[in-house]
């Protein structure tokens, strides 16, 4: 079975609304060959676009006929997959994830390992902001998010009524993770971490 043949039999095998790069294949063909596989596929209708180095196997809601697209943060780690790049959300967007801001962001802002980039996929713009450090590389999706999260929102507001409302919202695993891999980080983040293990109990 020919490269092409390969790739396209496991787009079919995969769920409606599966999100693809070309580096999911490296084990069929190289990343250039498998790009102009997908682009071929793309021409033909068979699948979508969703912005550059991106592609996306179409899920519709029947009643009304029209295709669901992938949210934009599972475009932006898609992006981060393909050029195995470590990525977080920050700013406004951390916020939203956590459910600490309920308004749906227009810019989605990630930090990352990479360079600095900006991709636009439909009425949203994605920026991955380059940071090499231990907040972003040697921590948990989870530790990381909430670590940028109280960046956003600074020292004053690091306080017991943040930590109740933070820990309704994670697991006690997420809660001792942050707390020990805060250790020795800046020291308000840890504080903030005893903080959010006395609320959750844990």
């Amino acid at each position: 079975m020919s490269a092409a043949k390969e790739i396209a039999k496991r787009i079919e095998e995969a769920p409606p609304g599966t999100v693809f790069v070309p580096s999911d294949f490296h084990d069929i063909s190289s990343a250039d060959n498998a790009n102009a596989v997908l682009s071929r596929m793309t021409r033909k209708g068979e699948i979508l676009r969703a912005t550059r180095g991106v592609y996306v196997k179409p899920k519709h809601i029947a009643i009304l006929n029209e295709a669901v697209p992938p949210s934009p943060n599972t475009i932006a780690h898609a992006i981060a997959r393909n050029n195995r790049w470590r990525i977080a959300p920050s700013g406004n967007t951390a916020l939203n994830r956590l459910g600490l801001d309920t308004q749906v962001p227009a810019v989605y802002e990630y930090v990352s390992s990479g360079p600095y980039k900006t991709y636009q996929y439909g009425k949203f713009t994605i920026k991955l902001r380059h940071r090499a450090n231990r907040d972003l590389l040697e921590c948990s999706t989870t530790t990381c998010l909430v670590i940028q999260a109280l960046k956003e929102l600074g020292k004053e507001s690091a306080d017991h009524g943040l930590a109740r409302l933070l820990a309704d919202k994670l697991s006690c695993d997420d809660v001792l993770r942050f707390y020990d891999e805060t250790r020795g980080t800046t020291a308000w983040v840890f504080e903030f971490a005893k903080m959010l293990r006395e609320e959750k109990g844990c």
